[in-house]
């Protein structure tokens, strides 16, 4: 079996505009850059991951365009750059312009001098490059947009010409050589550079680069585009005088990830990557990533697993979402180390005041963080499981979501219901396990409904008016990994449920 080189954990994803817009040009400096990394160093980060793209670089980058291109800092609101942006957009949209100006303009790369900050506390360094941003991409003219891209919608060689409902359906198409070149070029600027101990290729940004149909032609494309940057990250590596591994980020599934070209089981066994993250997209965490089939099928490489945990909360598709709380987080990545990850990947968890530091408080980000190096030390605080579902699908590939459940027979004299299966991680030995339903309002009376937990009825211990229900759970009933929740109605009782939850307590 090949040596895996060590990648600490938790690793963080740093977005690519969150800290200019969390300082004003009056407060940014590269000590602010070295007090962020200080934080994230405090808070149990193993890994840093510093992300220099989206359509844009937003350093000052030789071979793509700077994110304030065009921009007078000096010039009025309505100068061609803004003109497109929302009124009550525009003053938080320049300070992020004039923050990345400002620095640049002071002879301060933000990714160079935070991973020397990464260094000094014995901090993971990683780069991250975006490789299909379309954020502004519905707007005609939104700054956002690169001239290189404007200029594969002018010639109508985007991923789709036959559709326009989604964001998506505005991808570059990578198929496309001149495509291909152009991130090339990030690349090798990047290895040339930075000094970093990994590169990671963000597939999952976003999502799909091809035309539909394309995509397993497509995926061949994209695995020769990847050995130029597998040789390109080997030669910088001899140079440099230390390893530099290459990562992607790419859907939760294995066989949608191919569908969509893009093979990382493939990538592993042929030695082309050293480091794989499953993740959802964006719309919610994911719960029930399989992390055991992903452990199974890149065995015997060189190849660390990390499961993606997202920040957003969505049980139902286009139902009500909220941030993760810190219960919820601790569940999804026990769940990711439970199911045989190395390591759990955070993205979009800004520890700004904007961020967690306003939702959880900084002592709680500090905890949770620090306890998501192992999988034991999770085990110990107080954690919520979720259903959600997947918001990635290849094209063609069918609903399979949870959510929501309805007891489709209540008007048949036989009882009838719904089941659903939870990833729960370790049996909670010796703690308070409840379950939680949430019911779409419309009369419903809980106490009514027969609810099992592996074959074992749980007696319910209390409802509200708003159709939420708590049942307690004795934890000896609890299995490892995984729990069968069914729910049995009958008669004229019928019910449609939107939320499910178990809750276990802190040891």
């Amino acid at each position: 079996m090949m040596t895996k080189s060590p990648i600490a954990g938790p690793i963080f994803n740093q977005d690519s505009s969150e800290f200019f817009f969390t300082h004003t040009a009056d407060e940014i400096s590269g000590e602010a850059v070295d007090a962020y990394i200080d934080r994230l160093a405090h808070a149990g980060v193993g890994t840093f991951v510093s992300c220099g793209n989206a359509m844009r670089a937003n350093y000052a980058s030789e071979v793509w365009e700077r994110d304030w291109h065009g921009y007078d800092p000096e010039g009025s609101d309505d100068q061609p750059v803004l003109k497109h942006i929302p009124v009550e957009q525009v003053r938080t949209f320049r300070q992020r312009l004039d923050s990345a100006k400002r620095l640049a303009d002071m002879g301060v790369d933000f990714h160079a001098r935070a991973f020397a900050r990464c260094r000094h506390h014995g901090l993971g360094a990683w780069m991250t490059m975006r490789m299909n941003d379309v954020h502004g991409c519905m707007d005609q003219d939104s700054p956002l947009l690169s001239t290189f891209y404007k200029g594969q919608r002018a010639a109508n060689q985007l991923r789709t010409q036959y559709r326009d409902t989604s964001w998506m359906d505005r991808a570059l198409d990578w198929e496309r050589p001149e495509v291909q070149e152009h991130y090339f070029k990030l690349v090798q600027e990047q290895l040339k550079r930075f000094d970093f101990d990994g590169l990671e290729l963000d597939w999952m940004r976003f999502c799909y680069h091809f035309r539909p149909g394309r995509e397993m032609a497509g995926g061949r494309v994209i695995t020769d585009w990847m050995c130029r940057v597998r040789t390109a990250c080997d030669a910088a590596a001899k140079s440099k005088g230390h390893p530099i591994m290459l990562g992607v980020r790419v859907p939760s599934r294995p066989e949608t990830a191919r569908k969509l070209g893009l093979d990382a089981v493939a990538w592993a066994k042929e030695g082309l990557i050293d480091l794989v993250v499953p993740t959802p997209f964006w719309a919610t965490c994911e719960f029930d990533m399989p992390m055991q089939e992903w452990h199974r099928l890149i065995g015997g490489t060189k190849v660390q697993l990390a499961g993606g945990v997202e920040i957003r909360y969505q049980p139902v598709p286009n139902g009500p979402a909220t941030m993760m709380t810190a219960e919820l987080a601790t569940g999804a990545a026990l769940s990711v180390l439970h199911g045989g990850a190395d390591q759990v990947y955070l993205f979009n968890y800004f520890p700004s005041g904007h961020g967690l530091t306003k939702d959880w408080g900084a002592e709680t980000i500090d905890s949770v963080f620090r306890a998501m190096k192992d999988a034991t030390a999770m085990a110990k605080l107080a954690r919520r499981h979720a259903i959600t579902y997947r918001d990635i699908r290849a094209p063609g590939e069918p609903l399979d979501n949870a959510l929501p459940g309805s007891d489709l027979q209540a008007d048949m004299p036989s009882p009838s219901g719904c089941a659903f299966r939870i990833n729960t991680g370790p049996i909670p030995v010796g703690r308070i396990v409840e379950l939680l339903l949430e019911f779409q309002q419309g009369g419903i009376d809980p106490s009514q409904l027969r609810v099992h937990v592996n074959s074992q009825q749980c007696a319910i211990k209390q409802s509200s008016d708003d159709g939420v229900a708590i049942y307690n759970v004795p934890c000896e009933l609890m299995e490892d990994e995984s729990q069968v929740v069914d729910v049995i109605g009958g008669g004229k009782n019928a019910f449609t449920i939107v939320r499910v939850e178990v809750s276990v307590s802190a040891a």
